[in-house]
């Protein structure tokens, strides 16, 4: 049961985008739209004029950008921020800016109910968050499982989730096996009847089919971004959004892979998810 819900300020250009978030959020226990705006001024002024629990923030506005409107409020009448957008490229510099959440549109009512637990878990008293955070701290570096997951695992019955393979069996060029670890891998991608195995120092070149390599990875750490390829999911740094509903993947050093149409909404909640587990 909510004692007291957390008060909330919305802001998006669109008036129909606006009126479907409150709507949505309405129907959610424990937290109150106390205003609504439609551009980066007019949130500044109502932030210092209400001062909300939390700020639901399109970043595309008229005038200053979301991520302005952040910069611009002072640090001691600073909401939760949680960004609302349909753009994926800009989590980098969500996560310097502290936001709690960033959601991609269109933002249904079971990803807000999620939002909104995790804006009431960050509410809590310090010292009963910062337990259940080392905790699922610990459990994230021992087992190599998300936070996210973690947490919906507490919530369950289920025993705990463990990845399908720490090491995968290959053959090097000279026909020697080697064990290489699972997390070392970044991507792999298709060349012919071979599959080229790539990690930060090394490409391994594998005569195996794309569908026996897939078999023995976990499908929860490797996500299909193209037909030919392969992508661990821990690696992934941003994505930018092209034409025809492509993308462009982002692994650092340089290192950049094309996401089909086909497989570009998946790999948007995969980045989603991903973000969510880094905020919580």
């Amino acid at each position: 049961m909510i004692d007291q819900p957390v008060t909330a300020i919305i802001v998006d250009d669109e008036p129909l985008a606006l009126e479907g978030l409150r709507l949505r959020l309405e129907k959610i226990e424990g937290i109150e739209v106390i205003a609504e705006a439609r551009d980066g001024d007019e949130v500044i002024k109502l932030c210092n004029q209400l001062h909300p629990d939390v700020l639901f923030l399109d970043l595309q506005l008229p005038g200053i950008s979301g991520l302005e409107v952040v910069q611009s409020l002072q640090a001691d009448n600073l909401p939760m921020i949680v960004f609302v957008t349909a753009f994926g490229e800009y989590a980098i510099e969500a996560f310097e800016l502290n936001a709690i959440d960033y959601i991609l549109k269109p933002a249904n009512l079971g990803r807000l109910q999620k939002t909104v637990d995790r804006i009431h878990e960050r509410s809590r008293p310090k010292s009963q968050e910062s337990e259940k955070f080392k905790l699922l701290k610990a459990l994230e570096e021992s087992s190599g499982i998300e936070i996210a997951e973690l947490e919906e695992w507490l919530d369950s019955d289920t025993p705990l989730p463990t990845p399908q393979n720490q090491e995968l069996v290959i053959k090097n060029s000279d026909n020697a096996r080697i064990f290489l670890k699972i997390s070392d891998i970044r991507w792999i991608d298709a060349a012919g009847d071979y599959m080229c195995i790539h990690t930060d120092k090394e490409t391994h070149i594998v005569r195996i089919t794309m569908k026996k390599l897939e078999g023995l990875l976990d499908e929860r750490l490797f996500q299909r971004i193209h037909k030919s390829t392969l992508v661990n999911i821990h690696c992934i740094k941003g994505i930018q959004t092209l034409r025809n509903n492509e993308g462009l993947l982002d692994l650092g050093d340089e290192v950049k892979l094309k996401v089909s149409r086909n497989y570009n909404e998946a790999i948007k909640k995969v980045i989603n998810a991903k973000i969510n587990a880094k905020l919580a």
